[in-house]
């Protein structure tokens, strides 16, 4: 239909031209039962002023001046009729436009009418109207539904946005529109918006349902403070996702430090600052905590032997405080509660070598490192590949070997190997390289037997070494 003032072409059932603003007076379609009714009324108001209207003939027959007055009362009486008939017909007319434009009713049928068709257009300024006239949350889910199939992506966001923040939205109701916008939000990977709109809700069910979107700050164990002993501190999450923290006060990012084990805080100021990416990549808010950790630390072990070259075999031993436990390295890193612990002397490895030792306290507590360098150079030609060679050839003399490969006599299954354990001076006797023997199964598995051989360092005789209960050791020549 195109507008009567500047023919622009206007959409259907529009009341006001778009571009002119002339007001549109259109009859509007009746229904067949209102125009059977308003023909059936006019027809009977004819037949009744006709009945009354005498022909032109009779007319003529009466006297002038009384014909006159007649005609003229009658052709009133039929100006007033008609009149009346036209504004019974524009009040109809009214009455039903009227009906139309403020009926909801009116509008979803019609609405329902052009989904039917495929005008989404139609369907969508039908039940836009519907909602203007009345405030139904029922009705905004279908206007919503109607812009998402029309690809009316920003009117579908707004709609769902308005029926989240009714008041007069049922629980059912709130519960569809979080499930539309989250999945619309999801299809386009867009989490950011999905947790922003979590965070600006207060509704526990909501939040229950859509917890996995959330990035939540992490949760410490213990709360900031001064504590007198050390304390493990624990950063949970309720999703799914990676801690990062910081132990200076620094905003901590995803470079910063992954949050694995409890984080044990011994004596001293901590300043603790983490946060949580979830697994959509949304990150939480920082969250920082300051711990005061008063504990006195044990102090570092005492070493006896210092640093040096030296040209004899010798032991390491170190003074162990009666309420802490030593721990050592050879490598030159810094040992913790978990390396090789100091249960008494340590024979000197040959060569250069850089211990490092620590204590413990029974609190957990670390003290400081106590670090020695030590060279061992014995003064001999035979080396400990030769004591290593000499070894087999003397067990293979005896018959517990079969060859220098280890294979066990007797046809047992498996061999036995051996490697080098230390260089030590034995009381009373010199000193001597210590061999330690090893089994070897079938399946390439290995354990220690517990069997020693000792060869001279400058003698480069042979023997099985049988420690004793005394600490004394004892010397067995191999082929006796």
């Amino acid at each position: 239909m195109k507008c009567p003032n500047c023919g622009t072409d206007m959409k259907d059932g529009n009341l006001y031209c778009e571009v002119c603003g002339e007001e549109i007076h259109i009859v509007p379609d009746f229904e067949p039962e209102i125009e059977y009714s308003i023909t059936e009324t006019l027809s009977g108001i004819r037949d009744e002023v006709l009945e009354e209207v005498p022909d032109d003939k009779t007319v003529l027959k009466e006297q002038d001046g009384f014909s006159k007055r007649i005609n003229i009362r009658r052709i009133m009486i039929i100006v007033c009729l008609t009149v009346l008939l036209c504004g019974i017909v524009i009040i109809i007319v009214a009455g039903i436009r009227d009906y139309r434009r403020n009926s909801v009713q009116y509008q979803i049928s019609q609405a329902q009418t052009c989904v039917a068709s495929g005008n989404m257009e139609g369907a969508i300024d039908y039940y836009e109207r519907a909602v203007e006239l009345e405030e139904n949350i029922n009705l905004r889910l279908q206007l919503a539904a109607l812009y998402e199939q029309s690809g009316q992506n920003q009117e579908y966001v707004s709609c769902l946005s308005l029926i989240i923040s009714s008041p007069e939205t049922s629980a059912e109701e709130l519960e569809v529109a979080y499930k539309r916008l989250i999945a619309y939000f999801r299809d386009r990977e867009d989490y950011a918006s999905i947790h922003t709109l979590l965070t600006n809700t207060k509704n526990e069910n909501i939040l229950d349902m859509f917890q996995h979107y959330m990035a939540a700050p992490p949760e410490f164990s213990y709360a900031a403070g001064t504590y007198a002993e050390v304390i493990p501190l624990k950063l949970t999450a309720s999703n799914r996702g990676t801690i990062y923290y910081t132990l200076d006060g620094t905003l901590p990012n995803e470079s910063s430090e992954v949050y694995t084990t409890p984080i044990f805080l011994e004596t001293g100021t901590y300043e603790i600052a983490a946060i949580f990416v979830n697994e959509y990549g949304i990150t939480s808010e920082v969250v920082a905590r300051t711990y005061i950790i008063d504990v006195l630390k044990p102090p570092a072990p005492e070493v006896e032997t210092y640093s040096g070259e030296y040209t004899a075999p010798t032991m390491i031993k170190v003074s162990v405080p009666a309420d802490g436990t030593v721990y050592y390295t050879t490598d030159g890193t810094t040992p913790t509660d978990h390396s090789t612990r100091y249960t008494g002397a340590i024979p000197m490895p040959l060569g250069k070598t850089t211990f490092k030792f620590i204590t413990y306290n029974e609190e957990g507590v670390s003290g400081s490192t106590t670090t020695r360098q030590y060279e061992l150079v014995l003064p001999t030609d035979f080396t400990v590949d030769m004591a290593l060679h000499g070894v087999k050839e003397e067990l293979i003399q005896s018959g517990k070997l079969l060859d220098m490969e280890g294979t066990i006599a007797g046809n047992l299954p498996g061999r036995y190997l051996y490697v080098f354990h230390s260089a030590q001076t034995l009381s009373g006797a010199g000193d001597f390289y210590i061999l330690a023997e090893i089994y070897e199964d079938a399946d390439g598995v290995q354990n220690m037997t517990g069997t020693l051989y000792a060869v001279g360092i400058y003698t480069g005789s042979y023997y099985q070494l049988f420690l004793e209960i005394s600490d004394s050791p004892v010397l067995e020549p191999i082929n006796d």
